[in-house]
């Protein structure tokens, strides 16, 4: 029998998923304009690359330490509520930073510990959010879901980048952060009209007079979803693979800011539009691939997408003109769609429900601790060298870890669901 094509319509008569939807849509058009804020800020004042890396590690540390006990959570509290909570906390951290920057109290060090804060709160929020989504939608729709997700919050990067850019160039870093503040808010209130019985979880649906697990459960729990990925040989190959190609990656992305204004030499308008470009890329890619029966192929995607973006990548730095550039990242950006989408796919249907919220999150820690340190070395090698000369060699070596691991990471290539 052939297999059922995804429906958005389906999706959007679904009040639970449309109100998820509406929820994120929102707060992602404040996060876009935050995160074009955030790096340009801290370049043009201090005019140190270091710092913008350190800035940025701050940014993802959190997806390293704080995302598996994040799992853990996901899987042990009402997914729901997890999510209406951890968008409040966002929002207190971001009002007082947008207070701090207006009173001219917020300096780098106090940047820094409220940025971990507020990427802290973004792991809750986005193991609920992953384990939740299966829950909402039915397996058949489970790809136009995240492709839905995906396109919507590459449009809204889209506008909101270029608005943020804008914004920053005209009025300030103020208004972008206060913004963001209040879209949290609002994400709040929307999810309240999420049906909670979505965001039950097996633990939380047991009898009142079972105890709740105590600390030694906690890290039992922990130790289960640790145990799932060093058990599936595609996922450990998926890990060790999404490493190396998380650090080039990562570190190309920390020097987005420097590259637009040493590099092609652009302003933060220009900022604004380069970021714009690689989302305009990732919804071409999603539209492309949101509603194609991937299945069967979801490991030779991954391979082709992060071969083709490092050569991209080793193009973009070879130009120094805007025009160009902007046109390569957008490319990016499509492939970035054309390797992200199947890989989330495959997490949601391999990983049991019941433990989706720990594996997924402990996969999502090994990934990420890549970038972190990337953010870092990059952030220093570009005072030292180019940044042209870090885009080619970062794109060259994409290209090189994939043609090395394609042959002997067998189960991830023929990955499928």
């Amino acid at each position: 029998m052939a297999a059922e094509r995804p429906s958005y319509a389906t999706l959007f008569r679904n009040r639970s998923f449309s109100s998820l939807w509406v929820s994120q849509v929102v707060s992602q058009s404040g996060d876009a304009i935050f995160d074009v804020a955030l790096l340009w800020l801290v370049l043009v004042t201090t005019g140190s690359t270091t710092l913008v890396g350190i800035t940025q590690a701050a940014v993802l540390l959190p997806s390293v330490f704080a995302s598996p006990i994040a799992g853990v959570y996901a899987d042990r509290l009402n997914r729901r509520n997890l999510m209406i909570a951890s968008n409040l906390a966002q929002g207190a951290v971001t009002a007082a930073i947008s207070i701090l920057y207006v009173t001219s109290e917020l300096n780098f060090s106090v940047l820094v510990v409220m940025v971990l804060a507020l990427y802290t709160g973004t792991q809750f929020f986005t193991a609920a959010n992953t384990a939740i989504i299966p829950r909402i939608v039915g397996k058949e729709n489970l790809g136009a879901a995240n492709g839905l997700f995906m396109l919507s919050t590459s449009a809204n990067q889209l506008a909101s980048y270029t608005v943020g850019g804008v914004v920053l160039a005209t009025v300030g870093a103020g208004a972008s952060i206060t913004y963001d503040s209040l879209t949290f808010f609002f994400a709040a209130a929307m999810l309240t009209l999420v049906a909670r019985s979505y965001g039950q979880t097996r633990t939380n649906e047991a009898p009142r007079g079972n105890p709740q697990p105590d600390g030694s459960g906690f890290w039992k729990e922990f130790r289960e979803g640790l145990s799932f990925v060093r058990q599936s040989r595609v996922f450990l190959e998926l890990v060790v693979f999404g490493f190396l190609v998380n650090f080039f990656s990562g570190g190309v992305t920390v020097l987005f800011a420097p590259y637009v204004k040493v590099w092609i030499h652009g302003g933060a308008l220009t900022y604004g539009l380069t970021l714009a470009a690689s989302a305009l890329g990732m919804i071409v890619g999603s539209i492309a691939i949101g509603k194609v029966n991937f299945r069967a192929y979801v490991g030779k995607l991954l391979f082709l997408g992060v071969a083709a973006s490092g050569a991209l990548i080793a193009l973009a730095g070879l130009v120094t003109s805007i025009p160009p550039a902007l046109v390569i990242v957008s490319l990016v950006g499509v492939m970035g769609a054309v390797v992200n989408l199947p890989i989330q796919v495959l997490v949601q249907t391999q990983v049991p429900g019941e433990v989706l919220g720990r594996a997924g999150t402990v996969m999502r820690s090994m990934l990420a601790s890549a970038p972190v340190i990337a953010a870092v070395v990059f952030g220093f090698l570009a005072s030292v060298t180019t940044i042209g000369a870090l885009f080619v060699g970062a794109g060259a070596a994409l290209v090189l870890v994939t043609l090395l691991l394609y042959i002997p990471f067998s189960r991830l290539r023929s990955a499928k669901y």
